[in-house]
């Protein structure tokens, strides 16, 4: 089974093995699996633009390289931590131009007591 979008170098001249000797081909079972998520969530993150790219293998039929969702998944965990290294450095500031939501200000009663029925 040949992929279309690869080509396959034989012969005594190849410098490295095709592809799929050393990596495997996915399908969205798996990438459920690796992220923990539902069907639907996990067809909206295959259509992610910075998802890799699918492998069709039929008109209907589409599978990923293990190796780029590997890495795929990788960076998504790398992200959170960048970014709280980030914002533990610098608080972030109010924007003047955005207005800020209303708060509650002012004392707190305590509820009224109900009227017993005679």
């Amino acid at each position: 089974m040949s992929c279309p979008q690869e080509k396959v170098v034989s012969g005594p001249h190849s410098a490295e093995p095709p592809r799929w000797v050393h990596d495997s081909l996915i399908g969205i079972t798996e990438i459920r699996r690796i992220f923990k998520l539902g069907r639907t969530a996990a067809y909206e993150l295959t259509h992610r633009p910075e998802f890799p790219d699918p492998v069709p293998i039929s008109p209907r039929c589409y599978r990923w390289w293990a190796s780029e969702v590997a890495k795929f998944a990788a960076a998504l965990r790398r992200e959170p931590a960048q970014a709280s290294a980030q914002s533990a450095k610098a608080p972030r500031l109010p924007d003047p131009d955005v207005p800020q939501p209303r708060q509650i200000t002012g004392k707190v009663r305590t509820a009224r007591s109900r009227k017993e029925a005679p």
